[in-house]
């Protein structure tokens, strides 16, 4: 059975649309479509401009947390931390 995961990042306006933009370049979601276990993505801006939500369906827990390695391996958090307004948060949903 699929895994949800809700993802939030508190960040500065400008950081929103950094992310924004990089999640649709070549080292973006083009990358995060090629895992294993992806299913779906969808990233969404909160009012404030400034908090960006992302919807993720994976094949498992496991898949993502490979993932999320996986981009913290290659760099991720070099790119966010400028970026980020506090500390993002990622949470785990089982579809009942």
């Amino acid at each position: 059975m699929s895994v949800i995961v809700v993802a939030e990042f508190p960040m500065t306006e400008q950081g929103a649309q950094d992310f924004i933009d990089w999640s649709k370049s070549d080292d973006g979601y083009v990358i995060t479509r090629k895992h294993k276990g992806f299913e779906d993505i969808r990233t969404f801006l909160a009012e404030d401009k400034k908090t960006v939500y992302l919807y993720e369906k994976w094949d498992s827990k496991e898949d993502h947390q490979a993932y999320l390695n996986f981009r913290v391996e290659n760099g991720l958090m070099d790119f966010l931390n400028p970026r980020l307004d506090g500390d993002f948060k990622v949470t785990y949903f089982s579809e009942e």
